[in-house]
Order: structure tokens, then C-alpha cells, then sequence
């Protein structure tokens, strides 16, 4: 009876294993008329017996399957998995896994590239839409894949590091550029981007380190004089800084970025008529340059506070003395006005704009516009 018991037994599990390999025939045949959302019904029955589950065949099946629902256009079939090139990709790095995997090896490592490219492009969808964030995952996801099959794509990563930095993700950028750096890529942006992430996350030292090490490999290179330039504004360095943007400066003229610097230094310096020259000149390569042209506004009002100081500070009796300096101040909130009102046209919700505006009129006694300016503030 026992042996009769144990045979029953036997011949339950070979049926049951015979079962299992039928499903992945089946899963492979559906598959191969295009019945996905059949083949995937079958293939997953067949990842958790015992009979298939530790064969590349099956993995490989399973990966092919859900490599075409990812590249499918039909909404019934991408509807079967909210990631399939995740699980394709999974599938395949089971089957390599197999001692079987030989006979699949050419097919997995093409069908590896197709993932890799699938996710370049999505990166690209992203970072086109603005998902800045998404998209350096996806460049770093085909990077990944394919590091998975020897191959280092330092394409996606310097997107992905690119991408990173847009969407203030330091902590990523650092990741990825380090790997690049481990893979001996000679870039200088590496550094550049690296330096930058480590000055975002206040990590000066290691971002004092990283840009002198890309400034001695490229002394010429612009980014990382500009890299090395932040690190002196951030430690307030600002007599080297300034040096820096006017090395800057000479290697690219027309960069409205650096004159925009170049002038904000000269004004925290209370050098006017250098700051002056440095914002219009970033106006004439840029005539709606925001942050230019109302600061050349906010240096104007600065100037004729600092003038007004200089006139209240007069004796009572030099009334000329007076008068010649609060005309000075007078004639440097008119050189204001226009600059303000026109950062103010090109974006009315800005309080600072605003605010200073305010200031003007009320010191013109434009009470009109002061209410004006108080609504809107309100």
C-alpha cells in the first residue's frame, strides 16, 4: 500500500512538472502570435515551480514577453504591467544566472541593448518634458543595463549627471559622477558638476579638492573656472572671485551669466560705475535679462540712499552742499524708475520689484502710484 502510495505520489509531481513545462511551450507560443496578455497568463505559472523556475529557458521566455509589452503601442497589452522593462530586465539577469544560460547568451545580450536604448529614450521623453528627475533614472537605468552586459555608456551617464543637477539632486550627481571618474572618463564637466554638488550639500572641502584637481588636468577649461569661482563667493572670497570672472570674462565676452556676476561683485564692492557697465553690457547681449536689469535698478536706489546719507550728514548751514548731493540722489532714483518699472512689466508678482518701486514713488510723491503699488502688494 505504501509503495502504491509513493508511486501515486511520483507520478503526481512528473505530471505536475510535465504541466509546468507545457505552460512555458504554451506562454512561448502565444507570445509568438502576439497574444501577449496570453503569454504572460502562462509564463508566470511557470517562475515559482520547481520543474522550470530554475531554467534560463524560462526567464528568457519571461523576459522576451515582457520586453514586447513594454514596445508595444496596443493600450490593452501595456496595460498587463506598470513597469515591463523592469521585469524584462530582471527576467534576463535571472536566466544569466542559470546553468543553462550559454544557449540564451546572444539573444539576452541583444535583447539587453533594445532595453538599455528603450530607456535612453525615455530619458530623453523626460528630460524634453521637463521631468528632470525621471530622466536622469532612465539615463542612469541604461547605463546600468548596460554595465550589466560589459559595456560602460558614459552617453547616459553624463546625461544623467546632467539631468541631476537640473533637478537639484546633488546627492545623485556625486554618485554618478564618482562612477564616471572610476570609469577614467576625461571630462572636465565631471569635475565642474562635481565641485557643484559638493558646494550645494556645503561640503566645501571635498568641492575645494575636486576643482583643483580639474583645473590642474584642464587650466583652460571655462566651467571650471566658473566651478572654482562659486567656491570663492561661497567662502567670500570676493577679491579672487572677482580676479576668476574676469579670466572668465576674457575666454567668453558675451557670457551674460559672468557679466551679471562680474556686476553683482563690483556692486557688493560699491564700485557703481563698474557694476553699471558690467549689467548693461550682459543687456546688450540680452535685453530681457531679468536679474540684470532690475538689479542695475536696485544699484541706482542703493546709490541714492548712500548719496542722501552723505546729504543728512551735511551741516544745516552749507545748504548748496546740500542741495548738490540730494540732487545727485534725486538723478540716480530717476535713472531707476525705468529699469524697475520694466523688470516690474515682465513679472508683476515680484514683491522686491515692488517694493522698491514703492519706495520711489514715495519719495517722488507719486502717491497715485504708491496706492498702486499697495493694492497690489495687499
Amino acid at each position: 500500500m505504501k509503495r502504491i502510495t509513493f508511486m501515486l505520489a511520483l507520478v503526481m509531481m512528473l505530471t505536475a512538472g510535465f504541466a509546468q513545462k507545457k505552460d512555458r511551450t504554451s506562454a512561448y507560443n502565444y507570445h509568438r502570435n502576439g497574444k501577449l496578455d496570453r503569454a504572460v497568463e502562462y509564463i508566470e505559472k511557470t517562475i515559482t515551480h520547481e520543474s522550470t523556475m530554475n531554467e534560463a529557458k524560462t526567464w528568457f521566455y519571461r523576459g522576451s514577453i515582457y520586453l514586447d509589452i513594454a514596445l508595444t503601442d496596443k493600450p490593452e497589452y501595456k496595460a498587463l504591467s506598470d513597469n515591463p522593462l523592469q521585469v524584462a530586465y530582471d527576467s534576463y539577469q535571472k536566466a544569466l544566472t542559470m546553468p543553462d544560460a550559454k544557449e540564451f547568451m546572444p539573444d539576452i545580450m541583444t535583447n539587453m541593448n533594445v532595453i538599455a536604448e528603450k530607456y535612453f529614450n525615455k530619458g530623453v521623453e523626460n528630460y524634453n518634458g521637463k521631468d528632470f528627475a525621471a530622466a536622469s533614472m532612465c539615463f542612469l537605468k541604461a547605463a546600468d543595463v548596460k554595465a550589466e552586459i560589459g559595456v560602460v555608456d558614459t552617453s547616459a551617464m553624463l546625461n544623467a549627471v546632467q539631468a541631476a543637477d537640473i533637478a537639484g539632486k546633488p546627492e545623485e550627481s556625486i554618485k554618478i559622477n564618482n562612477r564616471l571618474l572610476e570609469a577614467k572618463v576625461n571630462n572636465p564637466a565631471i569635475y565642474a558638476s562635481l565641485a557643484a554638488a559638493y558646494l550645494a550639500i556645503k561640503d566645501t572641502a571635498n568641492a575645494v579638492t575636486t576643482t583643483a584637481t580639474g583645473r590642474s588636468l584642464f587650466p583652460q577649461d571655462l566651467g571650471l573656472l566658473i566651478s572654482e569661482t562659486n567656491i570663492f563667493l561661497a567662502q567670500g572670497k570676493t577679491a579672487e572671485a572677482l580676479n576668476n570672472l574676469k579670466m572668465a570674462l576674457e575666454k567668453d565676452p558675451s557670457n551674460t551669466s559672468i557679466l551679471f556676476a562680474l556686476g553683482a561683485q563690483y556692486d557688493n564692492l560699491g564700485q557703481v560705475e563698474e557694476a553699471e557697465k558690467s549689467y548693461k553690457k550682459a543687456l546688450e547681449f540680452k535685453p530681457d535679462y531679468f536679474d540684470a536689469i532690475y538689479n542695475l535698478g536696485a544699484l541706482y536706489v542703493n546709490h541714492a540712499a548712500r548719496l542722501m546719507t552723505e546729504a543728512n550728514a551735511i551741516p544745516m548751514d552749507k545748504i548748496k552742499e546740500y542741495d548738490a548731493k540730494k540732487a545727485e540722489a534725486d538723478a540716480a532714483l530717476e535713472k531707476a524708475l525705468p529699469y524697475l518699472e520694466q523688470a516690474h512689466q515682465m513679472d508683476p508678482s515680484d514683491r522686491n520689484t515692488m517694493v522698491t518701486l514703492k519706495e520711489i514713488y514715495a519719495r517722488k510723491s507719486m502717491l497715485d502710484k504708491v496706492k498702486e503699488m499697495d493694492a497690489k502688494l495687499k
